[in-house]
């Protein structure tokens, strides 16, 4: 058995994620989360405008500002709904959110029926939410009032439908001839300043007056965010549909793991049983997807 250099790369990106989201909600619950957005998103485009290839292909005005967008609402409500709800909720919906929304967009815009494992697929997804959003609504996992699950679950699925976006221009803009560094490079425009505004609006001060508060800010975002974000891109290029595919599906488990070991959270078999069922169908989708020549990954 050979090393794959790849599957390493996402392995340790997804085990980084998984961190970050328990970290997040553990300790960071009393900072904004523009703020938190601010630190981390500065500090990843200085890493992808430094480190990362930038071949720029044609002219593409209205498909950057759809990818700088996206980046903005995906990332500000993912942050948001960490607030709210559990981390192992927020990643599972987030992450699942793909495959239906990608069949629905199929069917709406070309009229092609869906396939009857990606209808099983859909029907396993969905039934994963749903349980999972009972989980949040009866607070099994951590104390929540109803209103703030629903705004949590609503979070979710916004960031679940920006990161979907996310991957229908990128992929577009690849297809137009820019490299994934340069698509990298080229997405932090819009969240920079608009979490920039949320954060001068927000009261700071004892915040940032705080030194272990901001080391612990500045700690998560490289460990939780920029460091993944980074590791994502090598693990793509490295390895085929399959394995990315396979191994970002483990995220929700290895954040519900973390979860237990957090002060913050309690245990929730309904929770689990969500988690469950989204894997599940996760790793069946990505076995299918394993010998299909159209599979792509974000």
């Amino acid at each position: 058995m050979t090393f794959n250099g790849g599957r390493a790369a996402v392995l340790i990106a997804v085990l980084l994620q998984a961190a970050g989201k328990v970290a997040y909600g553990t300790w960071l619950s009393i900072v904004p989360t523009a703020l938190f957005v601010l630190v981390s998103f500065s500090l990843t485009a200085v890493l992808f405008a430094t480190a990362a290839q930038r071949t720029r292909g044609e002219r593409a005005i209205a498909l950057l500002v759809l990818l700088n967008t996206s980046t903005a609402v995906t990332f500000l409500a993912f942050f948001h709904a960490l607030k709210l709800i559990e981390p192992a909720i927020v990643g599972a919906v987030e992450i699942s959110v793909g495959p239906p929304l990608a069949l629905l967009a199929s069917y709406l815009l070309y009229g092609t029926r869906p396939e009857r494992v990606q209808v099983i697929v859909g029907a396993g997804i969905l039934a994963g939410c749903a349980t999972l959003a009972v989980s949040a609504y009866l607070g099994s996992g951590v104390p929540t009032g109803d209103s703030r699950a629903a705004e949590g679950m609503l979070a979710s699925l916004a960031a679940g439908v920006g990161a979907v976006i996310i991957t229908m221009s990128s992929r577009t803009l690849m297809d137009r001839g820019w490299s994934r560094g340069a698509v990298l490079a080229h997405r932090f425009y819009m969240i920079i300043p608009v979490a920039l505004i949320f954060t001068l609006d927000a009261d700071i001060d004892p915040i940032v007056q705080t030194l272990p508060v901001v080391a612990t800010i500045l700690a998560v975002a490289t460990l939780g965010v920029v460091i993944p974000l980074y590791l994502l891109q090598i693990g793509i290029e490295k390895s085929n549909a399959y394995t990315v595919l396979s191994t970002m599906a483990a995220l929700p488990v290895f954040t519900f793991a973390l979860e237990t070991l957090s002060p913050a959270y309690r245990l929730s078999w309904l929770t689990a049983t969500g988690v469950a069922i989204i894997t599940a169908a996760l790793l069946f989708a990505a076995h299918r997807a394993r010998h299909s020549p159209l599979a792509r990954t974000r």
